[in-house]
């Protein structure tokens, strides 16, 4: 099944001269039986176009469904790592459909806003440090969809809950972030963590 990675599905209907249906039902079928579905296919679904015009809106909050992965891990998409990077980078500062401003705020304090978290998404005193320090200058996502698990260049210090988990752009390891719940986010609580 190694010959079949980073194949499309009409490259692989080509090759099998089936249909691309018929590729999809293959799959399932032989593939790998440890895997749901039989395989892991990447679609690509939305044109560049729509996701420059979703990205120009302010109302627009920018969150990824990736989970959490290790580079040591499989396969998973290029997201896990390049969702926020890619759009002050890619969107902000060399398309300019929004400014670099606002793409911060699209994933600090209007998600927050969102959500009810009244403790996050703002530098200010007494909120949680959740903070990352950029630069601009250096700032690329790297991930790729056949190497994925690539650290986006430019992200010199991370805090999260007011403790450094980037410090001058090398891992601590260290793990203050809490799941946060009705119970303990918003105003009522602080997620376990210090203030600015």
């Amino acid at each position: 099944m190694r010959a079949l990675i980073g194949k499309t599905v009409a490259e692989l209907a080509a090759e099998w001269d089936a249909f691309p249906v018929d590729v999809a039902i293959r799959l399932q079928l032989e593939g790998d039986r440890a895997r749901a579905g039989g395989a892991r296919v990447r679609g690509f679904s939305l044109s560049e176009i729509d996701v420059e015009e979703f990205s120009a809106h302010p109302w627009l909050v920018t969150a990824s469904d990736a989970g959490i992965a290790l580079p040591g891990d499989g396969p998973v998409h290029a997201r896990f790592y390049g969702t926020f990077p890619r759009k002050i980078k890619r969107y902000a500062m060399d398309l300019g459909v929004l400014s670099v401003e606002s793409a911060v705020r699209s994933m600090t304090t209007l998600p927050a806003q969102v959500l009810g978290l009244r403790d996050r998404g703002l530098l200010r005193e007494g909120l949680v440090a959740d903070i990352a320090v950029l630069d601009l200058d250096e700032l690329q996502d790297n991930a790729t969809f056949f190497e994925p698990h690539q650290y986006a260049s430019g992200v010199d210090y991370v805090l999260v809950n007011g403790t450094f988990v980037v410090d001058d752009g090398e891992l601590t390891y260290a793990l203050p972030g809490v799941v946060l719940t009705p119970d303990n986010a918003g105003g009522s609580g602080r997620g376990g963590g210090p203030g600015c």
